[in-house]
């Protein structure tokens, strides 16, 4: 009888665990996840950075990635001047970024199902246009652009609404930190944009140095 109960126990335990495996920290995915909501991160119509930096945070410390003293004093946050931050937004900083010898490093960090807008990068100021690639460090984030499998085999990936008559490209590549898989650019100007899973994503890009100033968005109402 004791062993039968035992058995009853370790399914009943696998059933309601078992599935979570994968969650950091032990954390069981049946747990819903708070919604965030944009009253959470706008103040008087204005974007309250140091809440938005403190979710990315929290995200990060369930997908149990180091924070650093360095990341939590010189990460940024943006919501790209479109009022839409639970959707639309990211946070980063850069590791590395000089033109002496050309070297960028960046962390690319997305809260869960959040898009860093579609935008590409052109040539100027002395400066070739940037190439680059991602590899995710942690969660996974969906890599849009011009090559790659088509974006309906995904349809729990979602661009949100405030983007949609924005986007041109519709391919998409996943950078999961758990295949440790690198995606590319595929060439120069190429237009993209991501968008992190579930979980969120924290997303090593590599990349030429550039400046800001060859940025170019399809939304035009974008700030950055």
């Amino acid at each position: 009888m004791k062993k039968l109960l035992a058995t009853i126990i370790s399914i009943v335990t696998l059933l309601f665990l078992g599935a979570c495996s994968s969650c950091p920290k032990g954390e069981c995915c049946f747990k819903s996840q708070p919604k965030l909501t944009k009253d959470m991160f706008y103040k008087d119509g204005k974007f309250d950075q140091d809440a938005a930096k403190q979710a990315y945070f929290d995200m990060m410390e369930k997908l149990g990635y180091p924070i650093s003293d360095n990341l939590r004093k010189n990460m940024w946050v943006t919501d790209f001047a479109l009022g839409d931050f639970p959707n639309v937004g990211m946070a980063g900083i850069f590791w590395a970024h000089e033109n002496k010898n050309g070297v960028f490093g960046h962390e690319i960090i997305l809260l869960p199902n959040q898009m860093l807008v579609e935008h590409w990068h052109v040539a100027g100021l002395g400066l070739p246009a940037k190439n680059e690639c991602w590899q995710a460090r942690a969660g996974k984030t969906y890599c849009f652009g011009e090559e790659g499998e088509d974006a309906s085999k995904y349809p729990n990936v979602k661009v949100p609404e405030s983007q949609k008559k924005f986007i041109t490209v519709n391919k998409v590549a996943c950078a999961d930190a758990k295949e440790g898989n690198v995606v590319w650019l595929n060439r120069l100007e190429a237009r993209h944009y991501q968008i992190a899973g579930p979980e969120g994503a924290v997303v090593t890009e590599y990349g030429a140095f550039h400046s800001n100033d060859n940025n170019r968005f399809t939304n035009p109402k974008v700030g950055f």
